[in-house]
């Protein structure tokens, strides 16, 4: 089966692409582009395609409009063209948690909003909706990817008191690979805060963690935590965070 990936540059695009998918980045393929993407489908013929190009800054999403087309607009086409599988959001979510796939959802932000309406639409057009969160991996630009390097440059503030899953990339992009119908949660089994995951960081690596009940930031569920978590524990892949390149 010929499977690809969109998105193909970033965390978990690139981890999906390295397990043996074709990989597409944008400077590869716009899938804003509507003749591009016809293009690029009609070269490949892919079986499936999973879809995790997207603009994941939650707070850009509120006012950058090229997140509509990436997030919805983007996805939705696709899934009318080839069988797809859509990386959608915990954040469709608000609280109390955990969710499960049937749930009703409330996401109280634009980002949440639009990953709700994008599977809406996958899903009308055949297609299939992964929904994931919190993610960590070697290479990945967020906060919890970059704990190491943050916190050599000086002290690092995190939350506390706010329910996480961390997800290690390889495990979900794993998962993603077998394809599942519907509407399935692939997340990790461990809750802990941001504040004590940073300090398990600093506890191997060195460095200062200041805990905070609150920075500022535009809404954020208040539980955002899915079911069934049955993805590997972040604590059982800090080893692959911190492990040193090659």
């Amino acid at each position: 089966m010929k499977i690809l990936v969109t998105g193909a540059a970033g965390l978990l695009g690139s981890a999906v692409a390295v397990r043996g998918a074709h990989g597409l980045s944008r400077g590869a393929l716009d899938v804003t582009d509507t003749v591009a993407v016809e293009r690029a489908l009609a070269a490949l013929q892919p079986d499936a395609v999973v879809f995790c190009a997207a603009i994941a800054d939650v707070d850009r999403c509120a006012h950058d409009p090229l997140a509509e087309a990436v997030n919805v607009q983007a996805p939705i086409a696709m899934a009318q063209r080839v069988p797809t599988w859509l990386v959608s959001t915990n954040y469709v979510f608000d609280g109390p948690g955990p969710h499960h796939p049937g749930d009703p959802r409330r996401p109280v932000n634009t980002y949440g909003r639009q990953k709700a309406r994008a599977e809406d639409g996958v899903l009308a057009a055949g297609g299939h909706v992964v929904r994931t969160g919190w993610l960590f991996g070697p290479g990945g630009r967020n906060f919890p990817s970059r704990l190491p390097e943050l916190l050599a440059g000086g002290p690092v503030t995190a939350l506390e008191d706010w329910p996480v899953q961390p997800t290690f990339v390889g495990d979900l992009a794993e998962r993603l690979l077998e394809l599942r119908p519907g509407v399935t949660h692939a997340i990790g089994r461990e809750t802990t805060t941001w504040a004590d995951f940073a300090r398990a960081v600093a506890q191997r690596v060195g460095g200062t963690v200041l805990g905070v009940e609150a920075l500022d930031l535009g809404p954020r569920p208040t539980d955002a935590r899915l079911a069934p978590a049955d993805l590997a524990g972040w604590s059982e892949r800090l080893d692959d965070l911190l492990a040193p390149a090659g």
